[in-house]
Order: C-alpha cells, then structure tokens, then sequence
C-alpha cells in the first residue's frame, strides 16, 4: 500500500514569497502536495464594526489577487507545477486551523495583521503556533537568504525528553543533509557541577537519536546566558529553529512563553513550533 505523506499547507495574507519558497522547498525534501491557503473573512466582532458596508465582494477580489499572484510565483519561480491554491472567505484562523488538520505541516508568515485584528488582539501565527495539531513554521520575509549556512537548530534543558520536537528536528537535519545543532541556555549562576550533570544528562537523552539518525551530524553546546540572548542569536546563523510547544505555561526547552512569541515575531530564520505529540514520536 503506498503511503501518502500529508500536503505541506502554507498560508499567506499577501505577497509573502519567502513563505512559499520555504513551503515548496519542504514539499519536495517531504515527496509530499502542497497547499497554498488565502482566507478572506473576517470575525464577527469586525463584520460588526463595519456592518452596512458591503466588503464582501472586494475583499474576495482582493483575495483572488492575492492567491494568483501567489499561483504565478510558485508555478513559474518555484517550479511546483502540481500545488493546489484554495480562496476561502471563512476567517483565517478557523480555515487554516482546519487545514492544519489534515496537515504534515503550516506554514506561516510572522504576524502582519490589519488594523481590525490588531482591533479584536487576533494573533494568527501565534495562535496557531499553540493550538494547531500539527507543527507550525513562521517565516520571516525581511531575512537575507543567503546569510545563513543551513544548520538546524533545537534547544533543551536537559530535564525533558522533548521527543516530538527532537524528532522533528533530526527528521528536518537528515532531509537537509545538514548539522543538527542542540543547544541548552544555561544561566549564568549555574554551578560548575550543574553543568556537567545537564551535559551528561543531555548526552545519555541524544544517544538513541544518533543511532536512529546516523547520517545527521550533532553538535551539542552550551549557551551561558539569559536564554532569550542565547537562542534568538542563534536564529541570525540557522536556516530553522525548532523550539517546543508551551505545556501547561512552560515551555519544555528552557525558554518561555514569551521568548516563544519573541520568536515568532522578530527571528532572522524560520522558527518551528513542534507539539510534544508530534507523529512519529
């Protein structure tokens, strides 16, 4: 029986060509379809605010636009020929977290949302990032393509098996064929023998991968420094990196909610948020 990978499922908002450069480039290192999303409807609240003004048939030619202008990129630029392109006119967050479903994997561009979601606090990528079932990718447009060298790279704190993101994190290495960096921010204060037992803790926890992974090369180091210094530094020399979902107000890799929504925001590479249930885990 042939087994059919998951369509890598990218939403855009506009002209956001670096996320589907990253969604087409992950179609093909999966053999999996890709899906490019636009949604065009707004919450009730905002319909609400704007009620006896017909929009409707503007923003879905505005849509249209916008999902052509995308088509024109990916089948011309991109040379990806077979990607299927859906206009919905359901909000963005409810169409893309249905999408996500059904998905190997979102993909997003950071938050750029207009004046009524700033309105009604509508975060889409980071709300996706926390509820979607699958792992969602946030992709900056600003980012030079060139100035990274292609590693990934995942954080840990040594007290968590953090099996979903890991795995995640060996599976996009070894597709890439490129060094998997892993990385634990260790505070300042921390004593000498602390770090050693985190060091040993954390190599005892990578042993198993690299015998599953053999072809990824691991590098494993020690941040010291406040862990939002140390891993969002870290995004200016990645092409991914791979941080966990939060569980429980925590996040399982030693940074916080906040750094994880700093990221989402302000990184220099794409960031995955992978949850702790990720297939395959």
């Amino acid at each position: 029986m042939k087994i059919v990978t998951p369509a890598v499922v990218a939403g855009v908002a506009g002209k956001q060509p670096e996320v589907l450069r990253f969604a087409a480039r992950q179609a093909r290192l999966a053999n999996a379809g890709m899906q490019v999303i636009h949604a065009t409807g707004l919450t009730d609240l905002a319909t609400a605010l704007i009620a006896g003004v017909d929009v409707s048939d503007s923003m879905q030619a505005a849509g249209q636009f916008v999902l052509e202008d995308a088509k024109q990129f990916v089948k011309v630029e991109l040379g990806n020929p077979d990607a299927e392109f859906i206009l919905s006119g359901d909000e963005p967050i409810h169409t893309l977290e249905r999408a996500a479903a059904n998905a190997s994997m979102l993909i997003l561009g950071a938050d750029d949302v207009q004046w009524y979601a700033r309105l009604l606090r509508t975060k889409i990528a980071g709300y996706l990032a926390l509820h979607a079932p699958c792992p969602v990718v946030v992709v900056p447009e600003s980012h030079d393509r060139e100035s990274p060298d292609g590693h990934v790279v995942v954080t840990l704190d040594g007290d968590t098996a953090a099996v979903g993101p890991l795995r995640f994190a060996f599976e996009q290495a070894s597709a890439r064929d490129t060094t998997l960096h892993v990385i634990h921010a260790v505070p300042p204060a921390t004593m000498v023998g602390d770090v050693a037992d985190l060091q040993a803790n954390m190599s005892e926890i990578l042993a198993g991968w690299r015998a599953e992974f053999p072809d990824v090369d691991v590098e494993l180091a020690f941040g010291v420094g406040d862990p939002q210094d140390v891993v969002a530094g870290l995004t200016d020399r990645a092409e991914l990196v791979v941080v966990g979902r939060p569980h429980q107000g925590t996040m399982p890799f030693a940074i916080s909610r906040a750094l994880a929504f700093n990221l989402l925001r302000h990184a220099g590479c794409a960031v995955a948020v992978v949850p702790a249930d990720y297939p395959g885990a």
